[in-house]
C-alpha cells in the first residue's frame, strides 16, 4: 500500500474561547494535481482518493452514510456513494460488494455480477461477495455455480461463527436440493408418473420484494477508513 499523503486543509484549533478556524495551504489545488502527481495516479500507482487527499476517515464515513442509504432502501442514493468510493479507491474490494448488493437489489444482474467478480478478484477471503454472487446465479437459474458460491462462502467459515455463512449453507442445501431435483426430473421425463418440474429453490429469493442482499456487513467490515 502507498502511504497517504497530508491533506492540504488542516484544521486547527482555536484558543480557549475562540472559535475553530480552517487553514488552507496556499494554492492546494497545483500542489494536488501536481504533474508529477497526475502522473503517478496514471500509472495506478496512486489511488485517485490518494490524489485528491481524502482522508480515511472521510471514506469510511461516506461508506457508512451509503450503506445507511441501502438499508432504508434508497437504492438510487446508495450507488452513487459506492459508485463514488469504488472510483476513489479501486483497490478497496468492499466498495464493490456494497455497491453490487445495491445492483442485486435492484434485480440488475448483470452489473451486479460484474461487482462481485471484480470484489472477489480483490478480496478472495470476504464472505458476502460469494454469497451474493452465490444469490445472482440462483437469480439466473445458475444452480450449480450458485452452489460452488455458497460452499467457498461456507468453507471461509468453518466454525459458522458468521451470520452471512450460515445464510450459505441454507442456499447451498436449497440449491443443490433443486438440481437434484432437476436431475430427477430428466431422468425420468416421459415416464408414467413423472416430477412435472423441479422445486424452486430457496423461496422469497431470486423476485423482486425478496430477502436483502448481503452488503458485506456495513462499513465496518471493508479496509475503508485504514491507514495507508
Amino acid at each position: 500500500m502507498t502511504t497517504k499523503e497530508t491533506n492540504p486543509v488542516v484544521a486547527a484549533k482555536g484558543k480557549p474561547g475562540v472559535a475553530d478556524r480552517t487553514q488552507v495551504t496556499p494554492n492546494w489545488d497545483q500542489i494536488l494535481y501536481a504533474p508529477g502527481r497526475v502522473e503517478k495516479w496514471i500509472k495506478g500507482e496512486i489511488t485517485l482518493q490518494e490524489l485528491s487527499a481524502v482522508s480515511g476517515p472521510e471514506m469510511l464515513e461516506m461508506a457508512v452514510i451509503g450503506f445507511s442509504m441501502y438499508e432504508q432502501g434508497k437504492y438510487a442514493e446508495a450507488k452513487v456513494i459506492f459508485q463514488g468510493l469504488s472510483t476513489l479507491d479501486p483497490k478497496e474490494g468492499y466498495y464493490r460488494t456494497a455497491l453490487g448488493a445495491v445492483y442485486l437489489a435492484q434485480e440488475d444482474l448483470k452489473s451486479a455480477e460484474t461487482c462481485f467478480n471484480q470484489a472477489i478478484a480483490l478480496n478472495p477471503k470476504e464472505i458476502a461477495s460469494f454469497v451474493n454472487r452465490g444469490e445472482v446465479n440462483l437469480r439466473q437459474g445458475k444452480i450449480l455455480e450458485a452452489a460452488k458460491d455458497f460452499k467457498q462462502a461456507v468453507d471461509l467459515d468453518p466454525e459458522n461463527k458468521d451470520p452471512l455463512s450460515q445464510r450459505a449453507r441454507i442456499l447451498a442445501a436449497a440449491a443443490l436440493e433443486t438440481l437434484e431435483g432437476a436431475q430427477n426430473a430428466a431422468q425420468n421425463s416421459g415416464k408414467p408418473g413423472a416430477t412435472p418440474a423441479a422445486k424452486p429453490a430457496a423461496k422469497g429469493h431470486g423476485k423482486a420484494g425478496a430477502s436483502k442482499p448481503a452488503a458485506a456487513k456495513g462499513a465496518k467490515a471493508s479496509g475503508a477508513g485504514k491507514k495507508r
